[in-house]
């Protein structure tokens, strides 16, 4: 295998996920981020048994840094148990656990991981040009580097992703979440437990992140023009919700909270060049109704990292077959993200309750149907290009 220089745009989950694979098979790589240090906005990150397996080949483990969870309670509005999965159990049959993380300790530890050199900060991609044997990115402060592959790692406004395949951005779902990530003296998040809980026109949800840390959300519709809601809103929007809503809203403020519009790309058959590619939000950008985005990145890295390190081809040719392989599966999870979304507005009496057995099975079909890392699919093989 010839060993290339790489050039990947975005020092985020997916840019640090394939700089860590791609290094570690030996290519030479060069992360360019456009803002001027690591980005450790944002609140927790649920990594479920496909992004820890995907991580732990990669050479990440997130264990000792964040919670493993034992278990996910689905209940209404009104304290109705709808069902519960056994995360101990899916962890057993898929062979890897479900760990909840601080997005930001997250990104610190795979950039820990990477050796000096390879972080670029305050490099903003403004072109992209690809030749027969290099492909060339422009930067706002006229610079150029030169490489034998581009990754475009930079997000739900992917530069790289518009120059490449233009088309049209991202659309907003008519959702959004208000979210944060606190220290917390509530039971909830000292355990292990994800709590859940579906209202007639909104969602929320509490998950311990370790250390003390809660990561909380609250889900609903929102458009354009509609006012930002404070903490105050949410405490009168969600009163005589179970507990610990009410209590864990009166323990927070304006400044805990973020505010994330929910968005989808439409995910194209092709996603670059001869000499490039995408992963992670800049193809698939999703609602986060199933907690899967960073999850289905940390999949594009890991497979990606296949296509290039252990498969004959020519590099386009790995290029098309590592987008063939992963979108189907992308794919399949944007779309019960967003019917997932959609039905949040399903009246209450129309919520089914399951037993605990069919829950966790569930949960264990829904994350292999959307893997290629826990399905075990190894790369096809790839026919030379004429």
């Amino acid at each position: 295998m010839e060993t290339m220089r790489v050039l990947v745009i975005g020092a985020g989950v997916g840019g640090l996920a394939i700089a860590n694979g791609l290094l570690g098979k030996g290519h030479e790589v060069q992360v360019f981020e456009h803002a001027d240090s690591l980005r450790t906005t944002g609140a927790g990150i649920t990594v479920w048994s496909n992004g820890t397996a995907a991580l732990r080949d990669l050479g990440i483990d997130i264990e000792p840094s964040g919670r493993r969870l034992h278990s996910l309670r689905s209940l209404t509005d009104t304290g109705r148990l709808l069902w519960e999965a056994d995360l101990g159990e899916v962890t057993e049959r898929l062979g890897s656990p479900t760990v909840q993380i601080p997005r930001r300790v997250l990104i610190a530890e795979m950039a820990a991981a990477l050796p000096p050199g390879v972080l670029h900060f305050g490099r903003r991609c403004v072109g992209v040009v690809e030749q027969p044997d290099r492909v060339v990115v422009e930067f706002d402060d006229g610079s150029r580097a030169t490489g034998d592959l581009l990754i475009g790692a930079d997000g739900q406004r992917s530069v790289v992703r518009r120059e490449l395949l233009g088309g049209a951005p991202a659309k907003p779902t008519g959702w959004a979440s208000w979210q944060g990530l606190t220290r917390s003296d509530l039971p909830v998040a000292h355990g292990h437990q994800t709590l859940n809980i579906a209202g007639r026109n909104a969602h929320c949800g509490l998950i311990p992140t370790g250390g003390g840390l809660l990561h909380w959300w609250f889900d609903m519709p929102w458009k354009e023009g509609d006012p930002v809601l404070s903490v105050a809103d949410l405490r009168a929007i969600f009163r005589g919700w179970p507990a610990p809503v009410e209590e864990l809203l009166a323990s927070v403020t304006d400044d805990d909270l973020g505010f994330f519009p929910h968005i989808r790309h439409k995910v194209p058959h092709v996603w670059g060049g001869p000499r490039s590619t995408l992963l992670g939000d800049a193809v698939h950008a999703m609602p986060p109704a199933v907690a899967q985005a960073a999850n289905q990145t940390l999949e594009d890295a890991w497979l990606l990292t296949q296509y290039l390190s252990d498969v004959d081809g020519d590099l386009a040719t790995r290029l098309r077959a590592y987008e063939q392989e992963r979108r189907p599966r992308a794919l399949k999870v944007s779309r019960t993200a967003a019917l997932t979304s959609a039905q949040r507005s399903t009246p209450l009496q129309r919520l089914a309750k399951f037993p605990s057995w069919l829950a966790t099975r569930s949960q264990v079909a829904s994350l292999r149907s959307g893997s290629n890392v826990l399905r075990g699919v190894a790369p096809h093989p790839v026919v030379q290009a004429a």
